[in-house]
C-alpha cells in the first residue's frame, strides 16, 4: 500500500515537473523584440510571439527601436542581423529564419523558451563582417530597382529641364568649351546628391521614433493626395497655356551670381540650391520613399536604399548634360520640356494618388 502511495506521488511529481518546465524556462528567459517603426513584417512577429506567449503565465515582451540608443546595445550585444528579431535568452530569431513564415516563428519561439539555444553564429564572425554582410543580404533586387526607378522619376521632370537648358547656355555663352559644360554638369550634380542624402538620412532618423512615424504616414498620406492632386491641376493649366503652380525664378538671380564667379564650388552650391527649388517639383516622391523604406524595417540596408535613390534623383542631370556636351544644344532640351511637360505632370501626379492609400494602409 505504501508503495503505490510512494510511485503515486512520484508519477504526480513528474507531472508537475512536467507542466512547469516551460514556465520555469520561461522564468529565466528575457524576451526582446528589435523593431523598427511602422514595420509589417515587426507587427507580424509581434503577434506570433504573443500568441504563443499566452500559454505562459504571466508572459511579457520588451519592444526596442533598433535605431535607439538601447537598440544599438542590444544589436551589438546579440549580434543581430535582422529587423525584426526576437532575442528571448541568449537566443536570437532572425527575420532571415523562418522567412515570414509564421507557424515556422512559432516553433522557434517554442523551441527558444524551452531553454534550447536556436542561434546560429560562425565563431569568426567580426562586428565589421556582420555589418557588411547585414546591409548586402537585407538589399533586394526588386526594392532596389523600384527605389532607383523612383529616384528617377523624381529627377526628371520640367523643373530640371529648365534650370538645365537655362544653365547649359549660360556657360556655353561665356565659354564656348563643352568641357566646361560637363564640369559645371558634375559638380551640380553632386550638390543635388550631398543635399539630398543629407536630408534623407536626418528624416530617415527621424522616422525611428515610434510616435513620429504614426503620425508621419496619416500626414505623409494627405500630402501625397494633395500634392499629387497639384500635380494634375497644374497640367491642366500647362495645357491651357496658363502659368505653372510651380515657379523658379526667385533662384534666378543666385544662379546668375554663380555663374559670373566662374568658380568650381559656384557649381556645387548651384546644385545645393537647385535641391531646394527642385523641393516643390520632387519633394513629395522624396519624402514617400523614405517612408517606405523606413516601414519595411531595413535597418543596416537603408541608407543604401537612399543613395540608390540619390544616384537615380541625379542620373538625369548627369545623362542631359553628356548628352548636351555631346551636341545636343540647350534649346533642343528646352523645346523637349516644352513639348512633354504636360505629360510628365500627369504621371507624377497620378503616382503621388496612388502612393497615398499605398502608404497609409501599409501595402508597400
Amino acid at each position: 500500500m505504501k508503495a503505490r502511495r510512494r510511485i503515486t506521488a512520484v508519477l504526480l511529481t513528474v507531472a508537475l515537473f512536467m507542466v512547469l518546465l516551460p514556465a520555469a524556462a520561461w522564468a529565466n528567459s528575457e524576451i526582446t523584440v528589435i523593431t523598427s517603426p511602422g514595420c509589417s513584417k515587426c507587427a507580424a512577429a509581434e503577434r506570433a510571439l504573443t500568441e504563443v506567449l499566452s500559454n505562459y503565465q504571466e508572459s511579457t515582451f520588451e519592444e526596442v527601436i533598433f535605431s535607439s540608443e538601447e537598440g544599438h546595445r542590444i544589436v551589438k550585444e546579440h549580434k543581430v542581423k535582422d529587423v525584426p528579431s526576437i532575442i528571448i535568452g541568449s537566443s536570437v530569431i532572425g527575420y532571415k529564419d523562418y522567412g515570414g513564415n509564421e507557424s515556422r516563428l512559432k516553433i522557434l519561439i517554442n523551441a527558444a523558451l524551452q531553454g534550447e539555444n536556436i542561434s546560429v553564429k560562425s565563431e569568426d564572425e567580426t562586428d565589421s563582417n556582420l555589418n557588411i554582410e547585414d546591409a548586402l543580404q537585407n538589399l533586394n533586387l526588386s526594392s532596389a530597382v523600384t527605389v532607383f526607378a523612383a529616384g528617377l522619376l523624381a529627377g526628371f521632370n520640367p523643373c530640371l529641364l529648365a534650370i538645365l537648358a537655362f544653365l547649359a547656355s549660360t556657360v556655353l555663352a561665356s565659354s564656348g568649351r563643352r568641357r566646361d559644360l560637363l564640369t559645371m554638369i558634375a559638380l551640380f550634380s553632386l550638390g543635388i546628391f550631398v543635399v539630398y542624402y543629407i536630408f534623407g538620412v536626418g528624416l530617415f532618423n527621424v522616422l525611428q521614433e515610434k510616435s513620429t512615424a504614426t503620425m508621419f504616414k496619416l500626414v505623409l498620406a494627405a500630402v501625397l493626395l494633395i500634392l499629387g492632386l497639384t500635380q494634375m491641376e497644374d497640367a491642366r493649366r500647362l495645357n491651357a497655356s496658363r502659368a505653372s503652380l510651380f515657379r523658379t525664378d526667385w533662384a534666378m538671380k543666385y544662379v546668375h551670381g554663380a555663374l559670373a564667379s566662374k568658380k568650381l564650388s559656384s557649381y556645387f552650391l548651384l546644385g545645393a540650391l537647385f535641391s531646394l527649388v527642385k523641393a516643390p517639383c520632387v519633394g513629395a516622391v522624396y519624402i514617400a520613399i523614405i517612408g517606405v523604406i523606413s516601414s519595411h524595417g531595413y535597418a543596416s540596408s537603408g541608407l543604401i536604399y537612399l543613395m540608390l535613390y540619390n544616384l537615380g534623383i541625379v542620373l538625369p542631370v548627369l545623362l542631359l548634360g553628356v548628352i548636351m556636351t555631346l551636341g545636343m544644344s540647350p534649346e533642343q532640351v528646352d523645346d523637349f520640356r516644352n513639348n512633354h511637360k504636360v505629360a510628365i505632370r500627369v504621371i507624377t501626379g497620378l503616382t503621388l494618388i496612388i502612393l497615398a492609400p499605398l502608404i497609409y494602409w501599409e501595402l508597400i
